[in-house]
């Protein structure tokens, strides 16, 4: 076997895997999000109906029934994780007033805001 041969039989698969690798790790970089990003994005987009401090209390939630949820709660956000976050997020909530922000809002606002909602007291307090 040449040296270029045999080098080439080395090099490829730790090529790939640093590659591999390296998408993974930004993978699960954009996925954790921005709270302090999202926080800008939820108050221009969601403190509307579930208040600037998360509490469900926004002015345009007070007259809607079901309420927004209260995301400070933790038996409010019993059993919401970050897969029910984001499928809410961007397909909305049926039965609800919740608007689906898939067309209004990039992958990455929509990581930002779940990086945020984490962040106000009721995520993950409960299960």
């Amino acid at each position: 076997m040449t040296r270029g041969v045999r080098m080439s039989v080395y090099a490829i698969p730790v090529v790939l895997v640093m590659a591999f690798s390296f998408a993974f790790f930004i993978v699960q970089t954009w996925a954790a999000g921005d709270a302090a990003k999202g926080e800008k994005v939820y108050k221009a987009n969601c403190a509307v109906c579930h208040g600037d401090k998360g509490d469900g209390k926004g002015p345009g939630g007070a007259a809607l029934t079901p309420k927004p949820t209260d995301f400070t709660s933790p038996a409010g956000m019993k059993g919401i994780d970050d897969t029910r976050l984001h499928k809410s997020i961007i397909e909305g909530r049926p039965g609800t007033a919740m608007i689906g922000f898939a067309k209004t809002m990039s992958a990455g606002d929509i990581e930002d805001v779940i990086a945020y909602i984490t962040t106000l007291g009721g995520f993950g307090k409960v299960k």
